[in-house]
């Protein structure tokens, strides 16, 4: 019996060959937006941080907490953004739909450099 096989590992057959039915934690991944960018960041970046963490299991564990916390830092940025820019017409849709896209775009450039493009 070999290794694979105690520890329950099933084969499949193809063209008379038996390879093991292996998947990696990143497949299906439910990370969020953030923690799916910081990912790739981190495999393109720091590939044997990727591969460490990939291999003791918590790679999705931490792209969960990148995520967590680069929503919450955007929210916050956006936030005080629009408290510190207010609109010249209030009841104008456009004027506060441009506000607002650019309280999001500032808010994620920073997001961006500060969480998820940093070694964490």
């Amino acid at each position: 019996m070999t290794i694979f096989e105690e520890s329950g590992i099933t084969y499949e057959e193809k063209d008379g060959l038996f390879y093991p039915n292996i998947s990696t934690e990143t497949e299906d991944a439910n990370v969020g937006k953030y923690g799916l960018m910081w990912m790739e960041y981190m495999k393109e970046n720091a590939p044997d941080r990727y591969r460490s963490l990939l291999r003791f299991g918590r790679l999705k564990e931490k792209a969960s907490e990148v995520n967590e916390e680069a929503y919450e830092m955007l929210e916050s940025i956006e936030n005080k953004y629009l408290e510190k820019s207010k609109p010249v017409n209030p009841s104008s849709t456009m004027e506060m739909w441009k506000l607002r896209e650019q309280a999001r775009m500032a808010a994620e450039e920073e997001v961006l450099s500060a969480i998820v493009y940093h070694y964490c």
